[in-house]
């Protein structure tokens, strides 16, 4: 790293930039990845989708070539390189009626954004409908109104079966939004389907 910045700040012309400037534009010279997310703080934040929640546990899923296959026909792009080994469930367990009960699946991934990495969570249950979703990080310009429950309750009851389309199905975040909306549509889709592939098969909570 600092002999990368090193040569960043040393130009042709004849000037040295300051380190913070420096680190800035090497950052925007590397190429946008819409990476899988982790889930960030699950312990402080699983409530927000499921009221009940008392505890969770990881389940990693491998990626087999059918799932694959079925995702990426389901989602009409090929997968990102990152989500192709392995995928995280988060599988979330609370107190209904004072007995402990599976309550559903958490997962988390990101989209492209204009300015990075949307980070977004959503929590599934048995019926594979969402009954929450959340923006966990953004840098959108755009992200008060992105991360707005006006906006994202329209995905609430949603399964990988119902429309997505931002204008038509889902109304933007606002004017100004309608492209970081149709990233956060789009991923909300795309967990829907891995949900659907990834469960499928097994007694879902």
């Amino acid at each position: 790293m600092r002999s990368r910045l090193k040569s960043i700040s040393s130009s042709a012309i004849g000037f040295s930039l300051p380190l913070p400037v420096a680190l800035a534009l090497w950052l925007s010279a590397m190429p946008l990845r819409a990476d899988v997310c982790v889930w960030r703080d699950p312990e402080r934040t699983m409530q927000k989708i499921f009221p009940q929640a008392r505890d969770y546990k990881t389940r990693t899923v491998k990626m087999t070539p059918e799932r694959m296959t079925a995702i990426e026909k389901a989602i009409g792009v090929p997968l990102e390189d990152s989500e192709r080994k392995e995928f995280d469930l988060y599988e979330i367990t609370g107190s209904v009626a004072g007995k402990p009960q599976k309550l559903g699946i958490v997962l988390a991934l990101a989209g492209k954004g204009e300015y990075g990495t949307i980070e977004v969570v959503i929590g599934v249950n048995s019926g594979g409908k969402l009954v929450g979703a959340y923006i966990q990080r953004t840098r959108e310009r755009v992200s008060k109104t992105l991360q707005s429950p006006e906006f994202l309750n329209q995905f609430a009851g949603k399964t990988k079966n119902d429309g997505f389309d931002v204008g038509k199905d889902i109304k933007p975040a606002s004017a100004d939004a309608e492209n970081a909306s149709r990233v956060v549509a789009f991923v909300v889709k795309k967990m829907l389907v891995f949900h659907d592939v990834l469960t499928s098969g097994e007694n879902k909570p």
